[in-house]
């Protein structure tokens, strides 16, 4: 059962599809460090905002933390390092025989890991209901969710008056 109607999701869908191949394309050519976090941030709640509405009830929680974790956590990181990092330069080098014998030798782990646990046979895990996880989390662990959102904002919030500093 969906909270919200079939048209609403789509058109939900749309907008943060948009939003997030805007976000990804602004990372990749921007040549500001400090802005391409920050649009990391909006990609990274446009995916959470995709996530939740696969399945409103059940997946909203998913969606809370990957904001509050991977969002703020990588946000925080980056805007720290590109203050930490401001003089460093990177010189650009051609690829090597050397890297794409290491991209051949990790795309022949990746697929040997794959094939060797598609061939083994699990266990029977029991069903894990997402609302009753999300109830315990809720109810167990609110303090440490609003200490993790407090730290998370006041380091990003000392991210950028150090980014402005200059």
């Amino acid at each position: 059962m969906f909270l919200t109607s079939e048209l609403l999701q789509l058109i939900i869908f749309g907008i943060f599809s948009v939003v997030s191949l805007i976000a990804a394309v602004y990372i990749i050519n921007s040549k500001n460090v400090f802005y391409a976090a920050v649009s990391l941030a909006f990609l990274g709640i446009a995916i959470a905002v995709l996530i939740a509405d696969l399945a409103p009830a059940s997946y909203s929680i998913y969606s809370a933390f990957h904001i509050l974790l991977y969002v703020g956590a990588t946000v925080v990181f980056l805007s720290i390092s590109m203050v930490i990092f401001k003089d460093l330069y990177v010189k650009q080098e051609r690829v090597t025989p050397s890297g794409i014998a290491v991209a051949v030798t990790a795309v022949a782990l990746f697929l040997a890991v794959i094939f060797g646990l598609s061939s083994s046979s699990g266990t029977n895990v029991p069903p894990v209901s997402l609302q009753e996880l999300a109830t315990d989390l809720l109810t167990s662990f609110w303090f440490p969710a609003i200490v993790l959102v407090v730290a998370l904002l006041t380091t990003l919030i000392e991210a950028i008056t150090l980014a402005r500093r200059d």
